[in-house]
């Protein structure tokens, strides 16, 4: 099993561009990090609830706004000049972002109408689904700064530290399989990812259907997350919520 999955990723890669490695990924989702922390500091929406970073780097600078914008400032700065020393050892390329978006975008157009098709072959069985309810319309400074932040921090949670760190300890277990640990964690953090949105004051209403639903993304999220890498996994979570607090 394991030499088949193995075979499936080569012929993958084959044909799908290089899987970014950590330093092109830090460059990749610098975006999303920027967009995420002008629109909570301009007021366009909430944090994340999955947003430690935030909460760290305001502890870093003492709950001073100043010291804050100043550090900001300073990871700005230190992105630019990280894309100037890349750029000149041809190790990447802005160019880079237009593969990774093409990518992203059509796998965020997809996993909505293939979860659809799966909740609706589970309500044929269980009709007891069919219940819920669709996001709040909002306006477009909320739905970027939603979306950049739940891209990137809840794939860095849930994908990169849950599923990751799971899938990790359990391979190293005694007789384990790395397809086995692999799945397991993926159903794991699936789930979780799912519950996490039903708790807590700002939680959402729960109900079949959407705690199915999110499971399901959490399957999709993780996949993509897996094979293809964290950047790609971030900017496909954020488009998809882009798409859905749109148009949904």
């Amino acid at each position: 099993m394991d030499r088949l999955a193995k075979r499936a990723s080569k012929r993958l890669e084959h044909w799908l561009p290089a899987r970014p490695d950590a330093l092109d990924t830090a460059v990749l989702v610098f975006p999303l990090f920027a967009v995420y922390q002008v629109g909570i500091l301009a007021g366009g929406a909430g944090r994340n609830g999955a947003d430690f970073v935030t909460t760290l780097l305001i502890e870093l600078c003492a709950r001073d706004i100043g010291r804050y914008l100043l550090l900001l400032g300073v990871l700005l700065l230190g992105y630019v000049g990280l894309l100037v020393a890349l750029r000149r050892s041809r190790r990447f390329h802005p160019r880079s972002f237009l593969p990774l978006l093409g990518e992203a975008s059509f796998y965020a157009l997809c996993m909505g109408s293939l979860i659809l098709l799966v909740i609706h072959h589970l309500l044929y069985f269980l009709p007891g689904l069919a219940s819920g309810s669709l996001p709040v319309v909002r306006g477009p400074l909320e739905i970027a700064v939603i979306s950049a932040g739940a891209g990137l921090h809840e794939e860095l949670i849930f994908r990169a530290g849950l599923m990751g760190g799971l899938a990790f300890w359990l391979a190293r277990r005694p007789g384990a399989r790395a397809v086995a640990s692999w799945t397991l964690a993926l159903a794991v953090s699936s789930l979780v990812f799912a519950a996490v949105h039903h708790l807590g004051p700002q939680g959402e209403d729960f109900t079949a259907v959407a705690f199915v639903y999110r499971t399901l993304a959490g399957v999709y999220f993780g996949v993509v997350y897996q094979l293809r890498g964290f950047a790609v996994a971030a900017w496909t979570h954020a488009l998809y919520d882009v798409y859905v607090l749109s148009f949904g």
